[in-house]
């Protein structure tokens, strides 16, 4: 899992820092913006920085070991014979039920020369979508300890010209889960030193996404 922290700031605000937290996490490859006094955090492991202005990568990390998924996916495809495919996938969330992940979509690829799909599902919408090759299954909001299913269908166009044996290609999976983190890193103190009179706003806000843009990968399950 990759993960980051971000900040901003409106006008020359002289300092902020946060402090270090309790649990002990391991981060690799860490990476800070160049606003960061490395001493200090070399002596003390406190971030302390005077911003840029607007938005910015504070710190950048990577975490291996006790990496909490918010999503538990299983997928199942059978060849029914040349002509028939039946996909089945089942979808839990993992994060407390008072929690919503947005935007959840799910992408199962299917072969090249599929002709149609009967899909049906237990939440959200799903359809075939031929110029993606896929079932796209969209869930607007997805409530924590909760299980979906996708039950499907697909016929396929008999052909003499594919020989190879499909592969099955990995379902993909896009969210976001507000006030979740994957890593379980988390912001236990955050302090603004300003001295020219702006007046500065504090707030923490963690968001959990899938990875959706090409720095961080995407998410993916190998089908059963």
């Amino acid at each position: 899992a990759e993960g980051g922290a971000g900040g901003g700031a409106g006008g020359d605000g002289d300092g902020q820092r946060a402090g270090r937290i309790k649990k002990s996490i391991e981060l690799a490859d860490l990476q800070f913006h160049q606003c960061v006094n490395l001493s200090k955090f070399d002596s003390e492991k406190v971030i302390s920085f005077t911003p840029p202005d607007g938005e910015f990568d504070l710190m950048k990390f990577r975490v291996t070991d006790t990496v909490s998924l918010p999503f538990k996916v299983m997928p199942l495809v059978r060849e029914l014979g040349r002509t028939r495919l039946s996909v089945d996938v089942k979808i839990k969330s993992l994060f407390s039920d008072k929690q919503f992940a947005n935007g959840v979509v799910l992408k199962i690829p299917v072969p090249k020369h599929t002709a149609r799909a009967t899909v049906k599902v237990t939440g959200g919408k799903s359809k075939y979508v031929a110029k993606e090759q896929a079932l796209i299954w969209k869930i607007k909001q997805f409530q924590g300890m909760t299980e979906l299913q996708l039950s499907a269908d697909v016929e396929l166009i008999s052909t003499m010209t594919e020989k190879k044996p499909w592969g099955k290609p990995p379902v993909s999976l896009n969210f976001q889960v507000p006030m979740f983190t994957a890593s379980g890193l988390r912001v236990r103190f955050l302090k603004v030193w300003e001295k020219s009179g702006y007046i500065s706003t504090k707030w923490v806000r963690y968001l959990c996404n899938s990875g959706a843009d090409a720095r961080a990968g995407s998410y993916e399950i190998r089908c059963a």
